[in-house]
């Protein structure tokens, strides 16, 4: 008797001991909880990041047009050459023009007219935001003075783009000149941002 009541006890015990690691195996999943998952916060986008609109017709009113720079860059007006500097003020130099990027001037006239200073080494018709425009490329002719107040850069062999306002004759002609360190990319997302204060941004 004594001998199968000790049995029987050994037995309890080992079958709840059995029973209990079951248990934990099978609820522990359950018991613990998985650690939440943090989600990325969003991100703004990236032209939200990097470009502000400018309206140069606040910097100076005959440039009838806004467009997107880099927030860090920054544009001024140079009275004596009646143009616009857009400049990188984080480049090394000893003054705007040194850092310029962009170099913004403007004519009145009823055609399109190129500086005698300058030899075209290439030009193409195109068409910006409905306008007549042209792209050049062009450099400065040799024995003629470095163009005074202006970029170095303007002095050799660079990319300009020259848009006609409007239909009237006559009528503003802005030149954008692009400094040749400047990317093709960068110089083409500043282009296709113009936009001329004139109806519908479309030739009247």
């Amino acid at each position: 008797m004594g001998d199968n009541l000790k049995k029987f006890w050994v037995l309890l015990i080992f079958f709840f001991v059995i029973l209990g690691f079951v248990g934990y195996f099978f609820l522990r999943d359950k018991m613990i909880s998985p650690l939440p998952v943090m989600e990325p916060a969003a991100k703004p986008k990236q032209n939200d990041i990097l470009v502000k609109s400018v309206d140069f017709s606040k910097i100076n009113p005959p440039f009838l047009f806004s467009a997107k720079i880099p927030k860090e860059f920054k544009a001024e007006y140079i009275a004596q050459l009646k143009a616009i500097n857009i400049y990188n003020p984080s480049l090394s130099g000893q003054n705007n023009i040194e850092k310029s990027q962009i170099y913004i001037t403007y004519f009145k006239a009823d055609r399109f007219l190129t500086l005698n200073t300058v030899d075209i080494t290439h030009q193409d018709p195109i068409e910006v935001k409905g306008r007549q425009a042209i792209l050049y490329e062009i450099a400065k002719k040799l024995g003629v003075p470095d163009f005074a107040g202006q970029p170095e850069w303007r002095n050799f062999k660079h990319k300009a783009i020259d848009i006609r306002f409007s239909s009237e004759n006559p009528t503003y002609f802005y030149s954008f000149a692009s400094n040749p360190d400047l990317s093709e990319k960068f110089f083409d997302d500043f282009i296709n941002s113009l936009l001329f204060h004139n109806e519908n941004n479309q030739l009247p």
